[in-house]
C-alpha cells in the first residue's frame, strides 16, 4: 500500500455550522497540513448517520493548483482530488474516530469528473463547492478504525459534477513506522534529506498542461515502440511546496496522480491546452520509495490510457486516466484560473 500519511495533527476541531460556510479554512491539523494556505475545507457537517457535507473553496493564484494551460479554465483535477482528500480526512478525524497520531493509507481510488464544463472556474471570484462524503464498510477492532470505504459527491453551483471513491486503511503511528521499517528492512529516508537536483530532463511543461516547470514530475520522456506509448521517469521534486508541504518517507499518492495526469495528457497529443483529465482509477500496491528509481509507461486502453509505476522490478501503482479534448472555439477564450 501507498499512503496519504501526513504529520500528526494536535488540536481540536471547531464545531461546524447547520449550512456550509465559506469565511476561514478548518484548522490545518485536520487535513495534515503544514501551511495554512494548502487548507481549502472551510467547514463540516453530519448530515446523518453515514452522511456529511465539507465545504471547500479553491484557490484562485495557487502556484500549483492553478497553473494550468486548459481554456476555459477548469478547476485543476489534481485540486479536485486534493478537495476530497481533505473532505474524507475531516470526516475520518471528527466523526469516525480516528485519532490524530494515525496515518492514513490508500489502497484504491476511482474518480470521474463526466461533465468537465461543468468545473469552468468563475474567474471573478473564489470557487466554492461542497464535497458530500458518505461512509461504507467500516472495519474496526473494538473501538479502532482499520478501514473504511470514503464515497465523495462534488458537488458545483448546485449540481453533482463528479464522485470520488477512495479505500482507507488507518494506522497508528507506531505501527505504521514499525510497517515501512520491515517491510523495506531498514528506516527510509525523509524526503527533506533526498538530494533537491532534478535527476534527468523534465519534459516541456506546456505538453503536459503545466505552465510551471517546478510542476512537472516526468523527466527523460521516450516513444520505446511496441504497446507503450511512451516511457519516463517519475522526478517529483522534493522541495514542492504542495506535494511535500511537510517531509515525508516515500512518494505521496498525491504527486503519483500528477504523474498519471500529465502521462496521459502527454500520450493524448497535443495541444495539451485542450486536454483535460476527467478521469482517474488508481491501484497503489506499495510504497514508492525515494531512493529508488521509477518508470513510468503508458499504454492505451480503450478510450483511456493504463499508466504504470515500476520500481525494483515490480508494478507499485497503476492508474487509469481518462482524458476529454475541450472545443476547439473554447481554447480561444481568455479566463484566468
Amino acid at each position: 500500500m501507498t499512503i496519504a500519511e501526513q504529520e500528526r495533527p494536535d488540536a481540536a476541531p471547531a464545531a461546524a455550522s447547520a449550512e456550509p460556510a465559506y469565511q476561514r479554512s478548518m484548522d490545518r491539523v485536520l487535513v495534515h497540513r503544514r501551511a495554512v494556505m494548502e487548507v481549502f475545507v472551510t467547514d463540516a457537517a453530519r448530515l446523518g448517520d453515514d452522511t456529511f457535507a465539507v465545504a471547500v473553496q479553491a484557490p484562485r493564484a495557487h502556484s500549483y493548483y492553478n497553473d494550468h494551460t486548459q481554456r476555459p479554465a477548469l478547476l485543476d483535477p489534481l485540486f479536485l482530488l486534493e478537495a476530497a482528500r481533505q473532505a474524507v480526512t475531516v470526516v475520518a478525524h471528527q466523526w469516525l474516530g480516528v485519532s490524530y497520531d494515525t496515518s492514513f493509507l490508500i489502497s484504491d481510488w476511482t474518480t470521474e469528473f463526466p461533465e468537465p464544463a461543468a468545473l469552468r472556474t468563475r474567474g471573478d471570484a473564489p470557487d466554492e463547492f461542497v464535497v458530500e462524503v458518505t461512509t461504507r464498510d467500516l472495519k474496526r477492532r473494538g473501538t479502532r478504525l482499520l478501514a473504511a470505504t470514503l464515497e465523495c459527491v462534488f458537488v458545483v453551483g448546485g449540481r453533482r459534477a463528479g464522485t470520488s471513491r477512495v479505500v482507507a486503511g488507518y494506522l497508528s503511528r507506531d505501527g505504521y513506522l514499525a510497517h515501512r521499517e520491515k517491510s523495506r528492512g531498514n528506516v527510509p529516508p525523509l524526503s527533506s534529506a533526498m538530494p533537491v537536483e532534478r535527476a534527468g530532463v523534465p519534459v516541456a511543461p506546456g505538453l503536459v498542461g503545466r505552465e510551471r516547470a517546478g510542476n512537472v514530475v516526468l523527466t527523460d520522456v521516450e516513444q520505446p515502440g511496441g504497446s507503450a506509448l511512451l516511457r519516463a521517469s517519475l522526478d517529483v521534486p522534493v522541495q514542492h511546496p504542495a506535494m511535500y508541504d511537510h517531509p515525508l518517507d516515500h512518494v505521496p499518492a498525491m504527486a503519483l496522480l500528477e504523474a498519471a495526469r500529465q502521462a496521459a495528457v502527454l500520450a493524448a497529443g497535443a495541444p495539451a491546452e485542450r486536454r483535460y483529465a476527467y478521469a482517474f482509477d488508481a491501484t497503489f500496491s506499495r510504497f514508492v520509495e525515494l531512493d529508488s528509481p521509477v518508470t513510468v509507461t503508458v499504454e492505451p486502453s480503450g478510450e483511456r490510457f493504463t499508466v504504470d509505476f515500476r520500481q525494483d522490478g515490480a508494478s507499485v501503482c497503476t492508474a487509469t486516466v481518462g482524458v476529454a479534448g475541450l472545443p476547439a472555439a473554447a481554447a480561444t477564450t481568455t479566463d484566468g484560473g
